[in-house]
């Protein structure tokens, strides 16, 4: 081991220990007070046309916490789930069929335990994997979280199928106004150690990771009323990222 990275270790460590009594200190009080936001309301799944191309739709399956329920937006056609078909109808000028599962205050383990067995769509030719956020509140372990991310993803790994999957890493704490400091720089360390066991899981598997470490900052316009969850504008913000990784050749566009 360098002694950079030793002392890296040491810092963050130290950060951790001595930040871990006020952290849990403005946790239980933001969550006493931060404003109870209702999810999308309306179907969670719907079909989109943008260039009138007709033919198969694309189906796209998208699974997760808070934000795939739509909290912060209207209807699930303005959550995450809905502008995110939007934009790959548009770019990939098909029709797509979209479905979005998603519960407030999900973990991993609970997407396994609950949402999986609600796939309405039997053979999704996207998915999109949105969590994180939950469980780095809960302080949930590396090892967990690499035991049940290989959980959701090998339901949707087929050999024979040319199947699109996405996991999206955690937004960025540290730019969430409702979370104050050291809070927020608390809750990122714990992210960043959840996305680096997604980046690796990811790469083991030659699935698509995409972080969201680089991300400009997000600025108020990108929060609801509660200042944690998306707005309809952030909703489509966090589209657009996830839109780039779809952006490329489909499967079936390199296969020889």
């Amino acid at each position: 081991m360098s002694t950079c990275g030793g002392g890296n270790w040491f810092w963050r460590g130290w950060l951790n220990m001595v930040q871990a009594g006020p952290s849990l200190f403005q946790g239980h009080r933001i969550v006493k007070n931060l404003p109870g936001l209702q999810g999308a309301i309306g179907p969670n799944n719907g079909f989109v046309d943008v260039h009138g191309t007709g033919g198969e739709p694309c189906r796209l399956l998208v699974i997760g916490e808070s934000t795939v329920a739509g909290t912060g937006a209207p209807t699930h056609a303005l959550a995450l789930t809905g502008q995110l078909a939007v934009g790959l109808s548009d770019r990939r000028r098909l029709p797509v069929a979209w479905e979005a599962q998603g519960a407030n205050g999900a973990t991993l383990e609970r997407i396994v335990s609950e949402l999986l067995e609600l796939v309405r769509q039997p053979d999704p030719d996207v998915v999109v994997l949105v969590a994180g956020a939950n469980d780095a509140m809960a302080g949930r372990s590396s090892a967990h979280w690499r035991r049940d991310l290989r959980r959701v993803l090998e339901v949707f790994m087929d050999s024979g199928r040319h199947r699109e999957i996405v996991v999206a890493g955690v937004p960025p704490f540290r730019y969430f106004p409702a979370l104050p400091v050291p809070l927020n720089a608390f809750l990122e360390r714990r992210a960043g150690r959840l996305d680096a066991a997604s980046a690796q899981v990811c790469a083991e598997l030659g699935l698509a990771f995409v972080s969201f470490a680089d991300d400009p900052p997000l600025g108020e316009a990108f929060f609801a009323a509660d200042r944690f969850h998306p707005s309809v504008a952030g909703y489509g913000h966090w589209a657009a990222f996830l839109l780039d990784a779809l952006n490329g050749p489909r499967p079936e566009d390199t296969l020889p």
